[in-house]
């Protein structure tokens, strides 16, 4: 499928749901026995259409979507009605009515889902392709290779299920049923907060395919465009480091800080071998750096059932000072295993009190405690790691080295350093710090530089590894269609109550941009995943419209219950300034979703 092609699909895809959304408000109108004044389709001027039966049925300039205009639908004006305006009707008539387009929402997800799984689509496989060392997942011991069948006795059918599942099971412990080389085990997993996605995670991804990435495109002014790159070709290798499946990521690493030396491609052209060399450009990096890295010294992960750490009685949150007397410097437990003494000892700080772990070991218990041991930045203070050859080294900093202040500003956490670092640009900075092992401080100057950052000339595409999701019997795709439905409904119930209490970040939030780049990237994945999409926009859609909101469905259909309860129609005044408020809260959101989809393309 041509892009073009992919672009006009997302579109008519994205159109089709608001059509039949507006679609349901017509039948339910004439069902109600409403007059429809216009049923569009499209937005904008009118190009087209005809007038039957009191309804002006037109095609519009903007030919995606829809809407629906009926008789007396302006709620402030009730007087003088006829007897086929909306307000003339009862409770039943503007109920349907006003429930109409969520109902159609609802229908076509209905009915979307089964044919997509009785006929079979490809999702990306829930099996773990990486975990991070002290991650959640880590911690639980899975491994590579693992293929997450249920969570919770939910099953799994896709990575992107499982990636949500997660994130809406909060801090709680799930039960992970997996698939290891054959053998069927459950593995009891505690998602973590991540800060930076703002969702509860487990430090996992997805496997990847093993085969080379594909080059998407090919900037037409870079030295990888002169030297004959082109798109669609496929990188093998990188000089002489193969790119195939997951080594890619160690092999785009190697050139990342290429010093004006030419790199080469080796690449597969419709089965034919290329080689490609050229001296990548650069570009200035914008952020001034000092080139230092968090020191890890604190607990943050134990691996269970490993009886020297049991004996050690660590715990997560302590942090490192010592080991066996030598001060902590947080650059790894690596010589932890290649010393041969016959007990280890730890020193920690512990809720403000420093404690001694110690415990008697053999060779093999070091290798365990190295192996099943994670440790993570530091909680309370910034101690740093310099880059060799970066600013901070040349300065003189060393492992360890704990930073007071920096230009008389306290530095209590990493953001403030990076902050403070970021304001200087490319002034010298005096940095207040204090040495590992040392009580006294001392002063260090570090001039911020801006290193060059190699810039390919190419964007690539690593393929995840696939399989496809089908239900065999009509019957059962039906079932498996309803459980997607009612799935889908509740997350999003989880996902509202979660952004209210913060565990979901509201930056995950996302606009048309986003629904339209992930449109356009389902859309290339072929009819089936894009209707799955799609199902899956429609529930959303239906979710969005039914929320109390005035201004949307759901807003008239709550002023509809009050109008029932009370007996009378709620005042002008207040109809008039909820409707406003809630138009407000409309616009303010849609411009705060796109604000977020404008930072997450930059």
């Amino acid at each position: 499928m041509t892009s073009f092609a992919s672009i006009l699909m997302a579109a008519i895809g994205i159109g089709f749901l608001i059509f039949i959304h507006e679609l349901g408000h017509y039948i339910c109108a004439r069902l109600a026995g409403v007059r429809v004044e216009v049923f569009s389709l499209g937005f904008g001027q009118r190009i087209a259409g005809f007038v039957w039966r009191g309804t002006d049925y037109r095609l519009s300039l903007v030919p995606f979507g829809g809407y629906v205009r009926v008789a007396g639908e302006d709620p402030t004006q009730r007087q003088f009605l006829n007897e086929d305006d909306l307000y003339a009707k009862g409770f039943g008539a503007r109920f349907l009515f006003f429930s109409g387009g969520v109902v159609m929402n609802l229908l076509f997800a209905l009915v979307a889902f089964p044919i997509v799984f009785n006929n079979g689509v490809q999702f990306t496989a829930p099996m773990i392709g990486s975990v991070t060392r002290g991650s959640a997942a880590w911690e639980a011991d899975l491994r590579k290779g693992d293929r997450v069948l249920r969570i919770d006795g939910k099953e799994m059918y896709s990575f992107e299920n499982m990636r949500v599942e997660i994130a809406l099971g909060g801090d709680s412990t799930l039960e992970f049923e997996i698939d290891r080389d054959g053998e069927h085990l459950t593995v009891p997993v505690r998602p973590r907060y991540d800060e930076n996605d703002g969702l509860f995670a487990i430090g996992v991804r997805p496997s990847v395919e093993p085969i080379p990435p594909l080059v998407t495109s090919v900037d037409r002014k870079s030295p990888a465009a002169e030297a004959g790159l082109q798109s669609g070709d496929r990188v093998v290798a990188i000089n002489d480091l193969s790119a195939v499946g997951a080594a890619s990521v160690e092999a785009f690493r190697s050139v990342a800080d290429t010093d004006d030396q030419p790199i080469t491609l080796i690449v597969d052209r419709e089965g034919q071998a290329e080689t490609v060399t050229f001296v990548p450009a650069k570009a200035r990096d914008k952020q001034p750096r000092i080139g230092v890295l968090p020191a890890s010294r604190t607990v943050s992960a134990i691996r269970p059932n490993i009886a020297p750490l049991a004996r050690l009685g660590l715990q997560h949150g302590d942090r490192v000072l010592a080991v066996d007397g030598h001060p902590f410097a947080g650059d790894g437990l690596d010589f932890v295993s290649k010393d041969i003494g016959p007990e280890i000892t730890f020193s920690v700080r512990r809720d403000g009190r420093i404690l001694e772990r110690k415990t008697a070991v053999t060779a093999e218990d070091r290798e365990a405690i190295v192996a099943n041991l994670a440790l993570g930045p530091d909680l309370d203070g910034v101690a740093l790691l310099p880059v060799d050859g970066s600013p901070a080294a040349h300065a003189g900093l060393k492992a360890g080295d704990e930073i007071l202040t920096a230009n008389d500003e306290e530095i209590s956490e990493w953001t403030d350093l990076i902050g403070v670092v970021r304001d200087a640009e490319d002034r010298p900075l005096r940095l207040e710090i204090r040495r590992l092992g040392s009580d006294s401080s001392e002063l260090v100057t570090v001039t911020p530089t801006r290193r060059p950052i190699v810039d390919l000339g190419f964007t690539r595409r690593i393929d995840f590894m696939t399989h496809e999701y089908r239900v065999e019997s009509f019957g059962g795709s039906l079932e498996a269609g309803f459980v997607a439905s009612i799935d889908l409904i509740k997350q999003l119930y989880v996902t509202l109550k979660r952004l209210i209490t913060g565990d979901v970040a509201a930056k995950n939030l996302g606009g048309i941009v986003q629904i339209s780049r992930a449109s356009y990237h389902y859309a290339e994945k072929g009819w089936a995943v894009f209707l799955y999409f799609l199902a899956l926009l429609s529930i959303n859609l239906a979710f969005i419209n039914v929320l109390p909101i005035p201004v949307l469905d759901g807003g008239h259909l709550l002023f509809l219950v009050i109008e029932k309860v009370k007996g009378s129609p709620v005042s002008t005044k207040v109809l008039t300034y909820s409707q406003i408020l809630g138009l407000v809260f409309v616009i303010a959101l849609m411009l705060f979703v796109t604000y977020n989809d404008i930072l997450k393309l930059l």
